[in-house]
């Protein structure tokens, strides 16, 4: 069974622009050596999070998320179990969602959390929709 954390949080004013492109570069190659799929979108001072894989590992990466002093504020959005991921691959992207496929497999996400979390659909959507510019 696979397993999913999604979360938003602010950006530490000392973290400089380049310093989110490489974190940008680091985490997708670290996490798709973890064979984790999802996304990170960073967006005027935010961060928007989707992990998908196996439990443990999203747990452990989650941990080290929660201590990372480049950003506070964090709030979890979910945390459960998965019968099948979202997202084909991990995606990076700084500013906006610009590829269609990454934008596409956001949309999908979005549709099976309507289904899945409907008390939590509004929330998951709005703050998803705040890190996308739509074409």
């Amino acid at each position: 069974m696979r397993y999913v954390i999604s979360y938003v949080s602010t950006i530490n004013p000392q973290v400089s622009d380049m310093n989110v492109t490489e974190l940008m570069d680091h985490v997708k190659h670290r996490n798709t050596d973890l064979e984790i799929t999802g996304i990170l979108i960073y967006s005027e001072g935010n961060f928007f999070q989707v992990l998908e894989g196996e439990k443990d590992i999203i747990h452990s990466i989650f941990n080290k998320i929660k201590n990372d002093t480049r950003h506070y504020n964090i709030i979890k959005i979910l945390d459960k179990e998965i019968e099948d991921h979202s997202f084909s691959k991990y995606h990076s992207s700084f500013t906006v969602i610009s590829n269609h496929y990454s934008h596409r497999e956001l949309q999908l996400f979005l549709e099976q959390q309507k289904k899945d979390n409907p008390e939590h659909f509004q929330s998951i959507s709005y703050l998803t929709q705040k890190f996308m510019k739509l074409s």
